[in-house]
């Protein structure tokens, strides 16, 4: 595999032009766009009007001031909120003209800001306008230093902290002492003892989390803001990026010490020969587009950050910001809504959160379940984001979560653009935390129609970031594109294993969406479509299509970019008429029932898939329990890589240790193989004899029980090369039962809303796809 894969050691800093309003993407605008009459767009019927040129006395039920400027409409769409707030009963709308408004505080909403099924409350664009609520603060008084080095005075009185830049809607990125490439650990730091941060056993010695081995002289230790723990340690674990503060370093002993631990646990920690970075050295400021916040106010020692902060930022070609759009992130949050009910958000701009690590640094969990939303809506209902934007965020975009006190079903994103996301993009429900009941988690939703990507940006991690199910059922994920994301796109359930007990993630369609170019070597064990729905039923995984999965590589112990995941106790899915290519691991994994004791059955069916280029293998199997899966009526077509990976076993594991049929464990039936080399394919499991693991001819394998009917010939796609695995007239596939299905289905329907690239994050490995 690493011959296909591209070494793309991208620069950070190099990035792409945001469009405004039209064919190039929503994003901030300085005026109010088009609008009004004359121009085909018609005059916006409200009750209420919001706009740049507004005033929060006037009566704000005119679209525009008055001739004399005694009426017209409210400067700010919390006026708005309080407006139809006060007057119950009938239907509100309110129309927000395009510009910028930026917040000075959440936009707070509560049960009594709700309409009802026959009086929903409306806040919309006005019409062909783009308004843009943003958590941020333009950045003015710029005054160019020396070349191409600016310089702005904040007040610490005046300004939180922000990590995060934006220039002329472009994502800046802070200085890393490495520019391209990435530093590596030499290993944990361990004790005779346990402390409080030191509390993992590993050979008789405690593990420390608040501290590692550096190489070299890869940590100076006089660094300038050190001591304000500006500077950041961003740490790749097995599958997550903690992102950790610096506080203090000992060159004698090579040890880096931070301001507190990543989470405590053997896939955490800082992992011998692992990548880590090191962000926000002001010493490293030295590429245009960088940008650095100095809130050391008492140099040299750097110990306090009240007082004048100096904002730097070194100028590309033809900029000046002295003339441009600068904008910092203020507001923690954009949106605070609890137990808001039949609300719609239309033709909206969300952007600028200023989520941020704490002070401790953040020790990232799988699904980064404690990094805020931009809009957070919890006990909610009948919520409605159509057509909106959420962009150049640090957290995630939108959450919808249950309280326990108020239902949370029946919530709406549709037709709507997520990206440049600094975690991830629509999360529903909550992590299981076996405190929750049926009724009390969020069900119900739908997400249709959206394009997610360039998310992980700031936290990478946590697999299915793009779309991410916890706790919560019977919601629908259909018809949306989600890709360039450093993990897995849709995630479902996250609740481990069976012994423990079923989460509550159940009866969630997962259709017809495009996912693509994920993983691209940050990070490892993913799954374009990943589920961890433990013994539930009536999940389904339908018409999807899946390619480009990528895992890390960059470090040596890299795995697992797979195409469809059900992981550990996920059981009775379906997956049927899906289209997964060209995945770094395999194209379908089904992981094993119970980590405690694998004896649980899963019955799973995957059947009238086509799973294509899968390498290593195409089914990857994880464990040794009975009933596990059902593989049938797929087309598996490889060309360096085999049908099969992982544990293939067919023994009676936790009860008599004796060989059993391997159709009590697994069921593979109708099914083409091809190798495109002309190699026949061969298949594996334990010999029932020797006890270890053996290949078969698809023969000796039909002996056995398995494959009875598949067969190994040429499926006659259309044009592999050129993705279009259409099935061409006379297909063997087609006498073993295969129904085709339409590929071009998946995705968005309709388009209305584009997305700009979003400029890489971290150093990425691409796969090459003509290598395949």
């Amino acid at each position: 595999m690493r011959n296909r894969l591209i070494v793309a050691w991208l620069v950070l800093f190099l990035l792409v032009l945001v469009g405004c309003g039209g064919k190039n993407g929503p994003t901030l605008n300085d005026g109010q766009g088009q609008g009004g009459s004359g121009n085909g767009c018609g005059t916006g019927l409200a009750d209420f009007y919001v706009a740049t040129d507004g005033n929060d006395n006037w009566s704000g039920t005119l679209d525009a001031p008055n001739s004399d400027n005694s009426d017209g409409p409210f400067a700010s769409p919390d006026r708005a909120r309080r407006a139809v707030q006060g007057e119950p009963g009938g239907k509100h709308v309110v129309m927000i003209r395009g510009g910028n408004y930026f917040l000075s505080a959440p936009l707070v909403f509560s049960a009594s800001d709700s309409g009802s099924a026959t009086s929903p409350i409306s806040y919309e664009n006005y019409p062909c306008e783009t308004p843009v609520i943003s958590g941020g603060t333009p950045i003015t008084g710029w005054k160019n230093t020396s070349g191409n080095v600016w310089t702005a005075q904040l007040s610490s009185s005046s300004f939180q902290n922000f990590e995060a830049l934006f220039y002329n809607g472009e994502r800046r990125y802070r200085p890393r002492t490495t520019l391209a490439g990435n530093l590596y650990n030499a290993g944990p730091v361990y004790q005779s003892s346990s402390s409080a941060n030191c509390a993992f056993e590993t050979g008789g010695q405690w593990q420390c989390f608040d501290r590692f081995h550096f190489n070299s002289n890869d940590v100076a230790t006089n660094y300038h803001s050190l001591a304000l723990g500006d500077v950041e340690i961003l740490d790749f674990e097995v599958w997550t990026m903690s992102r950790m503060r610096l506080q203090s370093v000992d060159a004698g002993n090579r040890i880096a010490y931070l301001t507190g631990p990543t989470i405590q646990g053997p896939v955490n920690g800082f992992i011998t020969g692992h990548r880590y970075l090191i962000e926000n050295v002001k010493e490293a400021l030295t590429q245009p587009g960088q940008w650095y916040l100095d809130r050391c106010t008492n140099p040299p020692a750097c110990t306090s950050s009240s007082g004048m902060w100096t904002l730097t930022y070194l100028a590309k070609e033809n900029e000046t910001p002295a003339k441009d759009s600068v904008i910092v992130p203020q507001q923690a949050q954009l949106i605070l809504a609890t137990n808001l009910q039949y609300v719609t958000f239309t033709g909206i701009v969300f952007s600028h959160d200023n989520w941020m690590p704490p002070v401790t640094g953040y020790g990232d969990a799988q699904g980064i379940p404690t990094v805020t939303a931009a809009l957070s809506f919890t006990g909610s209902s009948n919520i409605t984001l159509d057509g909106c934007t959420i962009s150049h965020t640090q957290g995630w975009g939108v959450e919808f979560e249950g309280n326990g006190s108020a239902s949370t079903t029946d919530n709406q994103v549709l037709n709507s653009a997520l990206f440049d996301l600094g975690a991830g993009g629509i999360r529903i429900g909550s992590w299981p935390n076996g405190n929750t009941t049926d009724a009390s988690v969020a069900q119900h939703t739908l997400v249709q129609n959206n394009v997610i990507a360039g998310g992980g940006r700031v936290q990478p991690t946590g697999i299915g970031t793009g779309i991410w199910v916890g706790d919560s059922h019977h919601n629908t994920i259909t018809h949306n594109e989600v890709y360039d994301f450093y993990s897995g796109a849709i995630g479902v359930g996250f609740q481990y294993g069976i012994a423990g007990g079923a989460g509550l993630a159940h009866d969630n369609m997962v259709s017809y969406n495009l996912v693509h170019d994920l993983g691209q070597g940050v990070t490892s064990d993913m799954g374009g479509i990943y589920f961890a729905s433990s013994a539930t039923t009536g999940n389904q995984v339908l018409n999807n299509v899946v390619h480009d999965v990528t895992h890390n590589w960059q470090d040596s112990d890299g795995y697992g970019g797979h195409g469809i995941y059900f992981d550990q106790g996920t059981s009775n899915v379906v997956a049927r008429n899906n289209l997964v290519y060209r995945t770094s691991s395999a194209g379908f994994f089904n992981n094993l029932s119970d980590n405690t004791n694998d004896i649980y059955p899963q019955n799973n069916l995957v059947d009238n898939n086509i799973f294509a280029l899968g390498d290593p293998h195409t089914i990857q199997r994880g464990g040794d329990n009975p009933s596990s899966f059902s593989f049938t009526r797929n087309i598996s077509y490889f060309d360096l890589g085999k049908p099969q990976g992982g544990n293939w076993s067919c023994y009676d594991v936790g009860g008599s240790g004796q060989p059993v049929p391997c159709s009590t464990r697994f069921v593979l039936d109708h099914n083409l193989y091809w190798n495109t080399t002309g190699k026949a394919p061969t298949f594996i499991t334990t010999d029932p004899t020797t006890h270890e693991e053996t290949s078969y001819t698809l023969a000796q394998w039909q002996v056995l029980g398995e494959d009875m009917h598949s067969q190994n010939l040429d499926p006659m796609f259309a044009n592999p090369s050129g993705d279009d695995y259409t099935l061409s007239p006379g297909s063997p596939a087609l006498n073993l039962g295969f129904v085709p299905f339409d590929p071009s289905l998946a995705g968005r329907t309709t388009q209305t809303l584009t997305v700009p690239a979003v400029p890489a994050a971290f150093p990425l490995q691409l796969m090459d796809p003509t290598a395949f």
